[in-house]
């Protein structure tokens, strides 16, 4: 059973990661969507729409419709992570307004779609990485994948700001400006998809060594130098009827030559296959599983 958090408190680690993502976000918003008229989903958009219709910040509409939100995200999430939601509203409100100076880095709305989707996908991507909950839909997107458990983040994060495209293409009178930006929202939830599987990517070998002195030597060999479990498997060789060892090694994937490097040193003559895991669950490996809620998450399994 996953032994609950027992603090409530946010560490400094943590605190840098909400830093930058929402930095990242509101850089996004102000330099590449704002002059370009594109509202790419979440709150953000939503702001973005408000403002261009009434005198208003952005920054202070996030702000406002968020409360809702930081009253779920308190039953489901608990205290830590609800703090963390207020803090990285607070910031994203403070960046987006700040970073108004800033200049529109391309009218060629196309590339603000692919350059915008990108960082902010890597930013969400941060803000997860942390332990750390986002703003808007971000954070509406991540309290829903933990009921709806078979739906990846970012394509939550796809369907959360769909309305707010909607919505634009209404603000904005162009129906041009919701097709850029549901453009925008699809590059953001793949590059966010991506960094996050990237973290649980591995690879596994499956090595049948010729002898079990072979065998021992790959293992020991292993275990000195990678830092890496290993597990023997008895195996049959169908073409000789002859028994053998296989070896089964998860490691991670810059970790690939080095164990190579074993193999030709310990066991030559070994047969060897390697397979690519999208996820590796146990000692050793850190996952990023989106969809269990913070607080049944340890502190050490989150550092």
């Amino acid at each position: 059973m996953i032994e609950k958090i027992k603090t409530s408190g946010i560490t400094l680690k943590s605190l840098m990661y909400l830093i930058v993502g929402n930095l990242g976000l509101a850089f996004t918003l102000d330099c590449f969507y704002t002059a370009n008229e594109i509202a790419a989903g979440g709150f953000g958009g939503i702001g973005l729409i408000v403002s261009t219709l009434a005198p208003v910040s952005v920054g202070t509409v996030v702000f406002v419709i968020s409360i809702p939100v930081f009253i779920w995200s308190y039953f489901v999430e608990g205290f830590a992570y609800t703090l963390s939601a207020l803090l990285s509203t607070l910031a994203f409100s403070f960046f987006a307004d700040v970073l108004t100076f800033l200049p529109n880095i391309t009218d060629n709305r196309l590339l603000a779609v692919i350059c915008g989707g990108a960082v902010y996908g890597v930013s969400g991507a941060v803000l997860v990485r942390g332990y750390v909950a986002g703003s808007g839909t971000d954070l509406l997107a991540r309290l829903l994948v933990t009921k709806f458990r078979h739906v990846s983040l970012g394509a939550m994060v796809f369907i959360c700001d769909g309305v707010v495209v909607v919505a634009s293409v209404f603000a904005f009178g162009d129906i041009e400006s919701g097709i850029y930006a549901a453009l925008a929202i699809f590059v953001c939830s793949y590059v966010m998809d991506a960094v996050i599987n990237g973290f649980n990517k591995a690879a596994v070998f499956e090595i049948i060594t010729p002898t079990p002195e072979t065998a021992d030597a790959l293992a020991n060999a292993v275990l000195q130098n990678l830092d890496r479990g290993v597990t023997l498997i008895p195996v049959v060789g169908m073409y000789e009827k002859s028994p053998r060892n296989m070896l089964m090694i998860a490691i991670s994937p810059k970790q690939t030559y080095e164990l190579k490097d074993l193999v030709d040193t310990y066991a030559p003559g070994s047969f060897a296959v390697m397979v690519h895991a999208n996820e590796v669950i146990g000692e050793g490996f850190k996952g990023l599983d989106v969809t269990v809620p913070i607080k049944n998450i340890s502190t050490e399994d989150r550092l």
